[in-house]
């Protein structure tokens, strides 16, 4: 959303070419914009007040940003990595009573979510529970893709232990990617052992680090396991619901493909299409208000199996 360009921008000090920069806020704004640079009075209160927050707001930002850099040495450090981590790649499967599988990819880009290369996979044509398929299904669609088109990670995590970690580093293998980028396994804390954190393990090593002294980077990759369960969790919620609201609408006579599409695309679930009055879907094409009658009251039946 664009933010309104007000009619008086109050400057700290004079800039050069003022007149067409007002001139390019102006076309911008669709209305007159004045640049102007008060030398005394409340206006030049106003601006000495806002040069102190916006040093203020970035001294934070910086010191954020060195937090996150640190955190990312620490991390490197930790692991021994040749190269700061600087995307971090992690995926989770998730599926429905063992059958329905899906998986998320989510990356961290500088020590921060990078929503933008978030990936979301459907897992086909395996009838069966099987991680080692699930993984290799999805890995596979992952890395067909080359570096110029998606870049390899610097640090691929996966959720679990010793097990887990070592049918990645398998499949990997069988793809010819074992040597191409480091691969940590990040495993939940046993609290009936007593263990008070999370364990990260390596290949060829049977005991976890010690991140006594790496809490920051330990934290790191618990936000970056948590963030792909919960985007594959989503996922898989999203895909129950569609399914769940598309069943509901095909018991009720009347509703076809193409009046269910239009009912689904209109209201954005079955849940909205409850909430709405009679008119309100009598006002969709094709749906007359006696029609608009019977799906209120077949979904107000159905209840929560909609």
């Amino acid at each position: 959303k664009t933010r309104e360009i007000p009619g008086q921008v109050l400057l700290s000090r004079p800039i050069e070419n003022q007149e067409g920069i007002e001139a390019d806020l102006t076309y911008a704004a669709g209305r007159r914009v004045y640049l102007h640079h008060p030398v005394r009075g409340e206006k030049r209160r106003l601006t000495e007040m806002a040069v102190v927050n916006g040093e203020k707001e970035l001294e934070k930002i910086l010191l954020k940003e060195e937090e996150e850099q640190a955190t990312l040495v620490m991390l490197r450090n930790l692991l021994k990595m040749e190269k700061l981590p600087e995307r971090i790649e992690c995926f989770d499967n998730s599926n429905l009573q063992g059958g329905d599988p899906v998986a998320s990819m989510v990356v961290f880009t500088n020590g921060k979510p990078d929503k933008a290369q978030y990936r979301k996979f459907i897992i086909r044509d395996i009838e069966v529970q099987d991680d080692y398929a699930y993984m290799t299904h999805v890995l596979s669609r992952r890395f067909r893709h080359t570096e110029e088109e998606t870049p390899r990670p610097d640090l691929l995590v996966v959720d679990g232990g010793k097990g887990q970690l070592g049918m990645a580093v398998a499949v990997l293998k069988d793809l010819g990617l074992e040597d191409e980028f480091p691969v940590a396994g990040l495993a939940k804390k046993d609290k009936d052992k007593g263990e008070t954190a999370d364990k990260i393990y390596l290949p060829g090593r049977s005991n976890p680090l010690n991140t006594a002294q790496s809490q920051k980077a330990l934290f790191l990759l618990e936000q970056v396991r948590d963030e792909a369960h919960r985007f594959a969790i989503t996922f898989q919620r999203k895909r129950r619901e569609k399914r769940a609201g598309q069943s509901a609408l095909d018991t009720i006579p009347g509703i076809g493909p193409k009046k269910r599409r239009l009912l689904l695309t209109r209201f954005k679930g079955v849940e909205n299409i409850k909430r709405q009055s009679v008119d309100e879907l009598a006002e969709l094409p094709g749906i007359t208000r006696e029609l608009a009658e019977i799906i209120l009251v077949s979904l107000a039946k159905q209840g929560g199996a909609a």
